[in-house]
């Protein structure tokens, strides 16, 4: 999620950046090559991205406050020691003891058993030995073989009570590790609900429709603003206005919209302000071709170092 924001963050610099690269170059072209209402309405598109920046910059603060929320919940889980850099779950002692614990009968079940079973290893040896006195008619051999006959006998009762009591203890622990477990699987269910639900809220923000409305209402605006305000006969009203070469009774936005004055004065104004107010028209008529292959120029150099 990080990574994510990194990424939007260079998003809205480069979107930021374009914008107002394109804006001063948009301003800087010659007025015969871009003006008017398409002007206005390159100059509007142009700065529109940084309307989208706003809704890259929401989500960006609304993802962060999902990664604090995450770090401060993970922090909790698995909290640091006091003498250690390194974390764990704040409930790993205490499931670990818990374990210990209920192994430790069993432990101690199968440890006695154990010493009973080499106790009669033992004795079966001892009893072999004493066959073999007996099979030589040594002093006492008889005695000594019913004495070790009878241990064996309690060592092998003793080992059939042990066997039952591990198996015994074997069955409590392993009703006491699935109490443990399903204690354990709680605590893991936090941690895996913990992250789903990040990763819900994640998602919701960066790829949700919930945008969807505002950036729609970016389309509608740059829409309408682009069908009402640019004109392509009063901007080639203005580019004739400007050449000295208007004529209102061919002027299609004259004939369409005769009492259009706000436009006709504005025109009148952004050509007054590039041309002195004392020339003549046959000096303006004069000038019109060079003027034009003056700014075909400029185009083609804007296009050039566009293109580079």
């Amino acid at each position: 999620m990080e990574g994510y924001c990194k990424v939007e963050k260079k998003n809205i610099s480069n979107i930021t950046s374009y914008s107002k690269k394109w804006t001063s170059k948009i301003q800087q072209q010659p007025l015969l090559s871009s003006y008017n209402t398409t002007k206005d309405v390159q100059l509007e598109v142009i700065r529109t991205p940084e309307r989208h920046v706003e809704l890259i910059k929401a989500r960006v603060e609304s993802i962060q406050e999902i990664i604090a929320t995450y770090r401060t919940e993970m922090q909790r889980i698995y909290p640091r020691g006091r003498l250690s850099i390194s974390r764990k779950h704040y409930q790993v002692d205490a499931m670990r003891n818990l374990f210990k614990d209920a192994y430790s009968l069993v432990s101690n079940a199968s440890s006695k058993l154990l010493d009973l079973r080499e106790e009669e290893t033992l004795m079966l040896n001892n009893l072999r030995d004493a066959d073999f006195q007996y099979e030589h008619k040594i002093a006492n051999a008889q005695e000594n073989r019913t004495k070790l006959q009878e241990k064996l006998k309690s060592i092998r009762e003793k080992i059939a009570r042990a066997e039952k009591e591990c198996s015994r203890q074997q069955e409590i622990y392993r009703k006491s590790a699935m109490d443990i477990y399903q204690r354990c699987r709680r605590l893991e269910k936090e941690r895996l609900d913990l992250i789903r639900e990040t990763l819900i809220k994640f998602i919701k923000t960066a790829f949700s429709f919930e945008n969807v409305s505002a950036q729609s209402q970016i389309y509608e605006a740059l829409s309408s603003m682009l069908q009402n305000q640019q004109n392509t006969s009063e901007d080639l009203d203005f580019w004739a206005r400007n050449y000295g070469v208007y004529d209102s009774t061919t002027s299609r936005s004259f004939v369409m919209n005769p009492t259009n004055d706000d436009h006709n004065e504005r025109n009148s104004n952004e050509t007054t302000s590039q041309k002195p107010k004392n020339s003549k028209k046959c000096e303006t008529v004069d000038r019109t071709t060079t003027d034009i292959y003056v700014n075909e120029l400029r185009i083609e150099h804007d296009e050039v170092e566009d293109d580079n």
